[in-house]
């Protein structure tokens, strides 16, 4: 479904952005200025709101910039979204969001988001887990600084419960952003 690898490299990068965002550290975003929702619509509905953040950095292990888009909401459940390019921060504008195997390709894109939505449920004594990876739509920047990026997002999206491969779903995600920048030089990986 998508690259394992590369997926595991940049999940290990956020979660432990995540977990270092509960210490008491100057590099963690304020929270009234990282804020986000998001809207689940078709084959599953659901809205959310948390916070963002974003991070431009160089990943040694396959010699790319990347830019990461990772918002974290607030929310009974465990999920995660992510807008992923390759390349530096993007200026203001609209770019096509799209489904593109990296790990096949060996690099993300550098003029198009991969976006990739996952969700863990509490269902008796077993999560289920739900994820969803973008087909096609666009992100719009609005705001592009060192210090923000701000803007717009919608797309379609295909996936669905993880350990049931008869579940797929389609659906739409759409919603807003204002991110601020992480500074992601003095956390230690």
């Amino acid at each position: 479904m998508f690259g394992k690898s590369k997926m595991i490299s940049l999940m290990a990068f956020t979660f432990l952005f995540a977990f270092t965002a509960c210490d008491d550290n100057d590099d963690v975003p304020e929270p009234d200025e990282a804020h986000f929702s998001m809207e689940v619509s078709g084959d599953m509905e659901i809205d959310l709101d948390g916070q963002v953040f974003y991070a431009d950095y160089f990943d040694p292990e396959y010699s790319e910039d990347i830019f990461l888009l990772n918002m974290i909401p607030e929310t009974e459940h465990s999920a995660n979204l992510m807008f992923i390019m390759s390349g530096g921060r993007p200026g203001p504008g609209s770019y096509p969001i799209v489904f593109h195997d990296e790990h096949e390709a060996g690099e993300f894109l550098d003029d198009a988001f991969v976006s990739r939505f996952s969700l863990q449920m509490e269902d008796g004594e077993v999560p289920v887990m739900y994820f969803f990876e973008a087909t096609d739509g666009t992100i719009i920047f609005e705001e592009s600084s060192e210090a923000m990026v701000s803007g717009s997002f919608e797309y379609q999206a295909t996936g669905g419960n993880v350990h049931d491969e008869t579940s797929d779903k389609e659906v739409v995600i759409s919603g807003t952003f204002s991110a601020p920048r992480a500074n992601i030089e003095d956390i230690d990986p």
